[in-house]
């Protein structure tokens, strides 16, 4: 039996945000930005909740798979930013889209938090039934990244509002009986003694706001990240390779969290890896946290660069700090 990823979705708020429309906010412009992380653009939600967001990413998934709703027997919703403290957005996702069968629960690994829900989906695929229904195995599972970081990103400081987007993206998994598919996950946790990525325990709930009270809002040290995303990387991936019985060598497509264009150029090198083999959809998007690998995942099999048995490494870091990856075959 294997895990796999049998069907993705994608959801991008409809307000577009432009590098000139963010000069307008801070002392920066197109080139300057371009120049230090590859981003021209981003979405932003200013009528849609990341419930919505969420929910449309997983319609799609659901008929990218050919699944019905009544198969899901698992909800897994990775977001750093929901819509509300209580009820939790899997909770949420599930009412609104007649999940009637499923078990929901949200989880909370900052931009590593897909990949956690990944590897969390798959062992409880893996392990058996249901909770509360032990004879009824996980068949079928969603695993959605959503956030809304615009009500968390501090729009006056000019090193981090440049970074950031909104969205969400979602994966069907299926217990299929070949093996094919997640064939190893790793995670691994660091201690953020220095306060390298954090943010506080407020946030509004409209972006573009104007307040001297700053300590709710997301705050990194640039350099810090960098060195710590480019290493991390390296690192899980050595490690989920080993798993697998793998090289470098053998992996068809990397599929980073899509953080900065020059950490994942960074990567590429300290990796020896092409970096045509990386999959960037940070242009379009930002860094859009636990939503970005799934939507990057979207972007590459859309665009039909995957192909049957292509073997792929996803890579995430994040807040906490924390790090994960995978590799899947397709």
């Amino acid at each position: 039996m294997g895990i796999a990823i049998t069907g993705l979705g994608k959801c991008l708020p409809e307000k577009v945000v432009t590098n000139d429309d963010i000069s307008d906010l801070v002392d920066t412009d197109h080139n300057w930005i371009i120049e230090r992380t590859g981003i021209e653009q981003r979405h932003i939600a200013t009528t849609e909740s990341g419930t919505d967001l969420a929910c449309a990413a997983a319609e799609e998934a659901l008929r990218d798979a050919g699944a019905n709703k009544d198969e899901i027997r698992l909800v897994l919703v990775a977001t750093a930013t929901p819509d509300d403290i209580v009820p939790i957005t899997a909770a949420q996702v599930k009412r609104r889209m007649g999940l009637e069968n499923a078990v929901a629960f949200d989880l909370n690994a900052a931009c590593t938090g897909f990949m956690y829900a990944l590897w969390t989906a798959e062992a409880l695929m893996k392990n058996g039934a249901m909770p509360g229904a032990n004879t009824v195995a996980i068949g079928k599972a969603l695993v959605i990244g959503v956030e809304r970081l615009s009500r968390i990103t501090n729009w006056q400081e000019r090193t981090s509002c440049i970074l950031f987007g909104d969205g969400a993206g979602a994966a069907v998994l299926e217990n299929q009986p070949r093996e094919r598919g997640i064939l190893a996950t790793y995670v691994k946790n660091y201690d953020d003694h220095k306060g390298v990525l954090t943010c506080g325990k407020e946030y509004r709930d409209i972006p573009f706001w104007e307040d001297e009270e700053k300590t709710q809002l997301l705050a990194l040290r640039g350099k810090a990240v960098f060195r710590f995303a480019v290493n991390s990387i390296e690192e899980v991936t050595d490690e989920v390779l080993k798993m697998a019985g793998l090289t470098l060598d053998d992996i068809d497509w990397f599929v980073p969290h899509q953080a900065n264009g020059r950490i994942m150029e960074a990567a590429a090198q300290k990796m020896n890896q092409p970096i045509e083999k990386f999959q960037i959809s940070i242009n379009k998007s930002a860094n859009v946290s636990a939503a970005s690998i799934p939507m990057a995942l979207y972007d590459l099999e859309k665009t039909g660069k995957i192909r049957k048995g292509d073997k792929i490494a996803v890579m995430g870091f994040g807040g906490g700090l924390c790090a994960a990856a995978a590799i899947i075959e397709w």
